[in-house]
C-alpha cells in the first residue's frame, strides 16, 4: 500500500459585514482549482448580503464550500481587548453568547452550514469546550504549533486527559479531545507574518510559507491554513502559488467536516 495523502484545509476566517472583492477573489481561485474552503461566520456582525452570497456559493459549490462559525460577535466592541471567549468568563455566560450565535447561524443558513466552531484570537477555557459540546458543535478549530516545545507539552498533556497544562492550552488536533464528543481540526500554517490594524498586513513569502507547511506535515496527517480574506486582497497570487505547490506535492483537500477521524 502506498503512503497516505496528507489532507489540507483551508479556514478563513472573520466574514461578517463587507462582501468585499477579496472575500470573492479568495473563493474564485479555490473554486478554480477544485479546492474547498470553510468560510467562518461571525453571526452577530454578518450582513444579509453577506449571507445571501455564502448560501449562492454553497449551493453552487456544495461539496467546496463550507459555512462554519467564528465566535460571536468577535467582540467588536471592544477592540483592544483580543479575547472573545475563555479568560474569566463563567460557563453560563459564555453558553448564553455560543447559542445565540448558534440560533443565528440556524436562522441564517438552516442545513448548509457546519457546527464547526472557531474561537476569536483563539482564546478559551475548560468553560467554553464543555458549553460548545452541549450545544451540539462537533468540531473545534484552533491554533497548532510544531516547535519541540509545544509538541512535548501536547504529548504529556494528551497523555494526562488535560485541556490546560501549566496555564497552557492542549491540542488534540487532529483528533478527539478526551472527556468530550468534540474533534479538534486546527490550522498549522499562516499567509500573514505582521498586522497593521484591520485591514492591513504584512505576509510571508511563498518560501516561508512552504516552510510551515514541511514542518506541519513532518508530524501530521492533516494540516491547516489560516486566512483573513480581507487582509490578502493583493496576495492573490501568492494564494493560487502556494495551492499549485500542495497540488504537485499530491496532498487531498477537504472541508473540515469532511476530515475522518
Amino acid at each position: 500500500m502506498g503512503r497516505k495523502k496528507a489532507v489540507v484545509f483551508f479556514r478563513n476566517d472573520d466574514v461578517r459585514d463587507k462582501l468585499d472583492d477579496s472575500l470573492i477573489r479568495l473563493t474564485e481561485v479555490c473554486m478554480k482549482y477544485g479546492v474547498s474552503i470553510s468560510h467562518a461566520v461571525e453571526p452577530a456582525n454578518v450582513t444579509e448580503e453577506v449571507v445571501d452570497w455564502l448560501i449562492s456559493q454553497k449551493k453552487q459549490y456544495p461539496g467546496l464550500v463550507e459555512i462554519i462559525q467564528h465566535g460571536y460577535s468577535h467582540n467588536l466592541a471592544n477592540p483592544g481587548q483580543k479575547m472573545e471567549f475563555g479568560g474569566n468568563r463563567t460557563f453560563d455566560d459564555q453558553f448564553a453568547d455560543l447559542r445565540k450565535g448558534k440560533e443565528i447561524m440556524d436562522k441564517l443558513f438552516g442545513d448548509l452550514w457546519s457546527p464547526v466552531f472557531t474561537f476569536p484570537y483563539g482564546t478559551y477555557n475548560q468553560a467554553t469546550l464543555k458549553a460548545i459540546e452541549q450545544l451540539g458543535y462537533h468540531t473545534i478549530s484552533s491554533k497548532m504549533q510544531y516547535s519541540s516545545k509545544v509538541r512535548l507539552k501536547n504529548f504529556v498533556g494528551k497523555l494526562l486527559g488535560k485541556d490546560i497544562l501549566m496555564g497552557k492550552k492542549i491540542n488534540y488536533h487532529p483528533g478527539i479531545r478526551k472527556g468530550y464528543n468534540l474533534r479538534e481540526i486546527s490550522v498549522s500554517a499562516n499567509l500573514i507574518k505582521k498586522y497593521h490594524g484591520e485591514n492591513l498586513a504584512d505576509h510571508f513569502t511563498l518560501e516561508e510559507i512552504k516552510a510551515q507547511v514541511r514542518l506541519a506535515l513532518k508530524h501530521t496527517g492533516v494540516l491547516g491554513v489560516l486566512f483573513h480574506h480581507r487582509y490578502h486582497g493583493d496576495q492573490i497570487g501568492l494564494t493560487e502559488d502556494l495551492i499549485i505547490y500542495l497540488k504537485k506535492k499530491g496532498v487531498r483537500f477537504s472541508t473540515i467536516s469532511n476530515i475522518k477521524r
